[in-house]
């Protein structure tokens, strides 16, 4: 006759052999599937508004107001033209590569820290987690580009985009793509141990990559009411201008709050400046001579905010 069952005492446990494993693959699914999101998520925002679609829209769209507005007197066939349209239709494509390799890279490295289950951002309301790892994003984003130009090594990728002595929206374009991964090491660990998630980094880069247009704009709206507060053309003319006295300066994005907050504005009222580039500094022409330059040096490049 069989024994009674005992309802009182606690059934056991069950078997933790096949459960654990299919929680273990199902943690390395989630694990690549957020990779796989962090991947395709910048890539897909920087692929789609660079290559052609964004020169056509560009020339259709931003050179109209350049004219309407114009600064500067230089017309849409000014010297490095061809360059940067090379730069707008390849540069973007190579840069979203290495700025995806960068962050993935950081993703896995930090995967036994944050295991995909967020950080102290992801209890907070939708909005709040934008607000907050916006201006996260846009901290690390002035201290890289700062650290851009104190570091001679960094500076060497860098001043590729300042060669530039003809400023308008096009020259924003003209980049080197390693910046992008350099830029994912610093920017995307505390993002990610925040919280924020690969749409949302995707999100913010692509913030940032349309205000960078409007801020190379070769057009003369100051803004004055917004000066120092909200990003502008005026401002980050003054942070390409080849005058010593805007050496250094200007560094932030949208929020140059961040420039006042660190000592680094500069936005005279009684002028504007004149001329763009980096100096005596050599600079190839041509797309590919400017990809390899910062390559071949043998020798650290000297950065602008270097002392000394």
């Amino acid at each position: 006759m069989a024994a009674p069952i005992d309802l009182s005492r606690p059934a056991p446990p069950p078997s933790t052999g096949p459960i654990g494993d299919t929680d273990h693959h199902t943690s390395r699914r989630r694990r690549w599937a957020n990779v796989v999101l962090v991947a395709a998520v910048p890539a897909l925002v920087v692929a789609g508004f660079r290559p052609a679609g964004g020169l056509v829209a560009g020339f259709a769209l931003l050179y109209p107001l350049e004219r309407a507005f114009r600064r500067h007197p230089w017309t849409m066939r000014r010297p490095g033209l061809r360059t940067d349209s090379l730069h707008l239709l390849f540069t973007g494509l190579l840069q979203a590569v290495a700025t995806v390799v960068g962050a993935v890279a950081v993703y896995l490295l930090l995967w036994p820290v944050h295991q995909g289950d967020g950080g102290p951002l992801t209890g907070l309301p939708t909005v709040w987690q934008a607000v907050i790892g916006f201006a996260m994003f846009e901290v690390l984003g002035y201290w890289y580009h700062r650290a851009s130009h104190e570091i001679g090594f960094l500076w060497r990728f860098h001043a590729v985009h300042h060669s530039s002595e003809r400023l308008d929206w096009l020259a924003a374009a003209r980049l080197h793509p390693i910046e992008g991964f350099f830029a994912a090491l610093f920017v995307a660990p505390p993002l990610i141990l925040a919280g924020i998630t690969p749409v949302g980094l995707g999100a913010f880069s692509a913030v940032a990559g349309i205000w960078a247009l409007l801020l190379h704009a070769n057009v003369r709206w100051r803004l004055r009411a917004f000066d120092g507060w909200i990003g502008s053309p005026e401002q980050h003319h003054w942070h390409h201008s080849d005058d010593p006295a805007a050496r250094n300066t200007n560094f932030s994005g949208l929020l140059p709050v961040l420039d006042r907050l660190f000592g680094t504005l500069y936005l005279p009222t009684d002028r504007r400046p004149a001329s763009y580039g980096i100096g005596a500094e050599p600079m190839p022409e041509g797309w590919l001579a400017q990809l390899a330059h910062p390559l071949r040096r043998r020798r650290p490049a000297r950065a602008p905010g270097m002392l000394g």
